[in-house]
């Protein structure tokens, strides 16, 4: 079907960022959550979009039971997206489509 994009795997990710309360003299720590999305051709995330064929691999690295790292290794060099969960059942649905 024409125009019609069906999402294989979707896997939260996480960014922070820092505001300073200057009424309070707080700083203030702010979560926002995003998602990576998986398509048959391409590979999504909030920031950048990349072709199926521009995806080398896939990896991720759990520094605690509540927070790691997501790598996507690309054309484009590595990007790092901070997670609080394995990503391995988004990695292994990749390796279905993936362009060797």
């Amino acid at each position: 079907m024409k125009g019609v994009h069906i999402i294989l795997h979707q896997h939260p990710y996480y960014s922070v960022r820092r505001e300073i309360d200057h009424f309070n003299f707080e700083q203030k720590k702010i979560e926002q959550e995003h998602w990576v999305t998986l398509y048959e051709d391409r590979l999504v995330t909030e920031e950048k979009e990349y072709a199926i064929e521009q995806v080398f691999d896939l990896s991720y690295k759990m520094l605690s039971a509540r927070y790691g790292f997501f790598y996507l290794h690309t054309t484009k060099g590595v990007t790092t997206l901070h997670i609080k969960k394995s990503p391995e059942e988004f990695i292994q649905k990749f390796r279905t489509v993936e362009k060797k």
